[in-house]
């Protein structure tokens, strides 16, 4: 969903005056201090600041992983299998990148923002006795 917002002037301060409903379907950026970073000419991330420990990411490379998970929360019926033309796509892109595919990354290495997949309830059926 887009928002419209407009610059303002707060006190001494410059301010975005964003559209209420943004607040209303994400209450997370109501209250509290925010991140800011500027992703190109014209685009910014802004991220609501938690209390968890900072970690090295990058703010959007986890916008794209967020935008991803919603995405496919909300269209599941969107994703389909890798097939053999999308590999071989890969593999043209990626030609000549060097990899270790069996390098041991550690015991501590996680990818960044997994989360387990938590199982899926279905509804069952009723059926009617003939």
């Amino acid at each position: 969903m887009t928002y419209r917002a407009k610059a303002a002037t707060v006190g001494n301060s410059r301010a975005l005056r964003v559209d209420s409903a943004l607040f209303r379907a994400h209450p997370e950026f109501a209250v509290g201090e925010f991140d800011v970073s500027v992703i190109a000419p014209g685009r910014m991330l802004i991220q609501a600041v938690s209390d968890a420990p900072a970690d090295e990411t990058d703010p959007v490379f986890d916008a794209f992983l967020g935008f991803l998970e919603h995405q496919m929360a909300q269209r599941p019926d969107l994703i389909t299998n890798v097939t053999d033309a999308d590999r071989r796509s890969a593999d043209d892109l990626l030609g000549g990148v060097e990899s270790a595919p069996d390098e041991d990354l550690g015991d501590a290495f996680v990818l960044p923002h997994a989360r387990p997949t938590p199982p899926t309830r279905k509804r069952a059926r009723k059926t009617t006795k003939k």
